[in-house]
């Protein structure tokens, strides 16, 4: 068998390669084989689909969420302890056995940024059960815990214009993509979390920060995930609606529309709302939408 290794530019886009290093990063953490199929059933549909990638930042706490009491109120980039020090003995050592499964996951879900403890920033794919597939991996390896809310960035090829990008943001954000305390945390947090780069919780993309033979993509920023199931969904979500904004530009139009009517029905306007800290009033609104 081919020994286990990062997967290269050229797979990227090819299914079966990627489902395959999924194979191997699984045998690599001791986790029992999937049935792969079940990622793969109606591939046809997928092929030429818009590309979709995610990130997800995992802080000190949810990598140790054993810790994550004791740990409240500090604050700390590098490491959150001395690591000499007896009583964080037990840090220690979860830490090295996390970071021993990190090692494998970095072949197949690269690491970028240093936000938290771990930022994964999984490969762009056509393939949507590629993306899932790589997502229940790192729940089964107990490395993401069900229950806990990991901020989520998902970058959407195919959409140029800020009008679609806002509606599509916001049926993600209200079909469970979201909650009320990320969508205010940007409000008070040190960083500005979502807020603090692009508008509105959107980034469009440059061509050369994209991969493939995509050229135009926006990065949607404020979003979770709570579960596997909730991701999964989520993903599921989006691509339903990247293919409809692709293929069947009057379905777009109407589901746009229908967005948009939503979000004035509660009093808010279609305006860009400006930073959520010199602007909270309209984004807390919006935030209370999303509890509904």
């Amino acid at each position: 068998m081919e020994s286990f290794r990062h997967t290269k530019n050229n797979e990227l886009f090819n299914s079966s390669a990627r489902f395959a290093q999924i194979s191997k990063l699984r045998s690599a953490l001791a986790l029992p084989k999937i049935d792969t199929g079940i990622y793969a059933d109606h591939s046809e549909q997928f092929i030429d689909s818009p590309t979709i990638g995610i990130e997800i930042e995992m802080t000190w706490a949810q990598a140790f969420p054993t810790l994550a009491e004791q740990w409240k109120g500090l604050k700390f980039q590098d490491s959150p302890l001395d690591r000499t020090l007896p009583e964080n003995q037990e840090f220690d050592k979860l830490d090295q056995e996390l970071q021993s499964k990190l090692t494998e996951v970095k072949k197949v879900i690269p690491r970028v940024g240093i936000d938290g403890y771990w930022e994964f920033s999984f490969h762009p794919s056509k393939h949507i059960g590629v993306t899932i597939a790589e997502a229940q991996t790192l729940y089964d390896a107990s490395i993401l815990h069900e229950g806990l809310n990991y901020a989520t960035q998902m970058t959407i090829a195919g959409i140029n214009n800020d009008r679609d990008a806002f509606a599509f943001l916001c049926a993600l954000e209200l079909s469970g993509g979201s909650s009320p305390e990320r969508i205010e945390s940007a409000a008070t947090s040190l960083k500005g979390t979502w807020a603090r780069k692009g508008k509105g919780g959107l980034l469009k993309r440059r061509p050369e920060e994209l991969m493939g033979m995509d050229t135009e993509a926006y990065e949607l920023r404020t979003l979770i995930t709570t579960s596997s199931d909730q991701l999964t969904s989520l993903l599921l979500t989006a691509h339903q609606l990247a293919v409809m904004h692709q293929q069947d530009p009057d379905a777009w139009k109407e589901f746009r529309t229908h967005i948009e009517s939503r979000v004035k029905a509660h009093g808010l306007d279609l305006t860009v709302w400006g930073h959520p800290r010199q602007n909270q009033g309209v984004w807390s609104k919006y935030g209370q939408l999303l509890s509904k």
